[in-house]
Parts: C-alpha cells; structure tokens; sequence
C-alpha cells in the first residue's frame, strides 16, 4: 500500500494505493489529484472543507462510490450543519443515494484486499468516522500531530471528543496518522 498526501485548498486528501485506489476525504479539487481511477472515496465527516469536491470526483469517477456514516448523508447538503456559512457558502449540491455506502465501527471497503476497518471518531463531529488500513489511521480532524478537531461547531461534542483521543491513543499497532490539517505524523 503507498499513500499520497494532497495538500488540498480546503483539506489534506490521500490517495491510497493498493489494489483498489481510495481516496479520503474531498478537500482538493479535481485538478489537483493526479491522474489515475478511484474505486472509492472515504468522507471522514459532513465539513464543507472535506466534502466542497465530493460531487466532482463522483463525476469524474463514474464508478467509485462514497463511504460515508448515514449522519454525514443526513447533514451533507445542509450548510448550517455542514459550516459551509463559514466559508460563505450558500447552496450545497446533492449527493446521489445510490453512490453512497453507508459505515458504521468494522464496516469494510468492497474491493479491498489490505486489513482494514472503520471506526467511529465522535467528538469533532457527530458523524466523524476514521479509517485504519494496516498500521494506518485516516481520522479527518478527530486528531492532529499537536490537538485535535475543535468540537464547538454543530454537533461537536467536548466529551466525545475527549474519549475518542482515549480511544485513538489505545489502538494497537497504529503508527501512521494521517489527519485533516496538517502533516501527517507517526506514532511512538
């Protein structure tokens, strides 16, 4: 498995290479990927500044489908919910249903042969979720190399945040991090 990192205008992207390409997150615009095939496409949390893109990667990508909790789905075109008033944003476009696999804890990629699995990061958001592909953890803003996510936005949860940093700082065999914001780091 190689890793890309995409430092997107909004948000950090990864392309994940193995036998199916993934990319995390949609913070990047199409231009700014490099050319190859997406089977799938990970949506760490409803933020606008992970999901400004979504639609056009599913354009570009007739075939990939999204792997998203149903509460990201549920918010993902409400601006309120999704901050992009922060950004000035006024409108979001739709995702379609049918693009769209719904994740919850030990759910798995179709396709993927590499040892993976969802996990739930509640805090940042109510519908934050992570992936973990070998020593690998995909994680959005649940945390970063010097904090975490801020949980003072719509449905940000302080507790939550706090026992999910416990739960990241007792997963085993994790040594990559790769967040949102920032450089991705390694784990002691």
């Amino acid at each position: 498995m190689q890793v890309e990192t995409i430092l997107g205008e909004y948000c950090n992207v990864y392309l994940i290479n193995s036998n199916i390409n993934i990319l995390v997150d949609a913070g990047a615009s199409i231009s700014e990927l490099p050319q190859c095939d997406i089977q799938a496409i990970v949506l760490t949390h409803a933020h606008y500044d992970h999901l400004i893109y979504l639609v056009d990667y599913l354009t570009k990508f007739p075939k990939a489908r999204v792997y998203m909790s149903k509460r990201a789905y549920e918010k993902h075109s409400d601006t309120a919910q999704t901050v992009a008033n922060l950004f000035g944003a006024t409108n979001l476009r739709d995702i379609a249903r049918d693009r769209v696999v719904f994740v919850d804890e030990n759910c798995k990629i179709d396709g993927l042969n590499e040892s993976h699995s969802f996990i739930n990061l509640f805090g940042h958001t109510d519908c934050s979720i992570g992936l973990i592909i070998n020593d690998c953890l995909f994680c959005g803003d649940a945390v970063f190399e010097n904090g975490y996510g801020r949980y003072d936005l719509p449905t940000g949860n302080r507790e939550q945040t706090f026992e999910t940093l416990d739960k990241i700082k007792n997963l085993k065999n994790i040594k990559h991090i790769y967040s949102g914001h920032g450089a991705p780091f390694d784990v002691n």
